[in-house]
């Protein structure tokens, strides 16, 4: 598995297990619910300021994602 879809999957359980829907992550990063969509449906990849944005919206440590 890439590093990219370990984040996608790590995203989207984090994100259901705090309980916040897409639009919630989105609003908190200035992005559309249909990006977060996107994203965790593999049509888009975030660049690296996304992927740090999310990370940091969701307090996931991206040391352990990118190991």
């Amino acid at each position: 598995m890439d590093t990219i879809e370990k984040f996608r999957e790590e995203m989207t359980k984090t994100r259901e297990k705090n309980n916040l829907s897409k639009s919630d992550l989105a609003r908190k990063i200035s992005k559309s619910p249909s990006f977060i969509c996107d994203i965790e449906s593999k049509r888009k990849k975030p660049s690296l300021e996304t992927t740090v944005d999310i990370a940091h919206a969701l307090g996931l440590s991206l040391d352990k994602i990118f190991k």
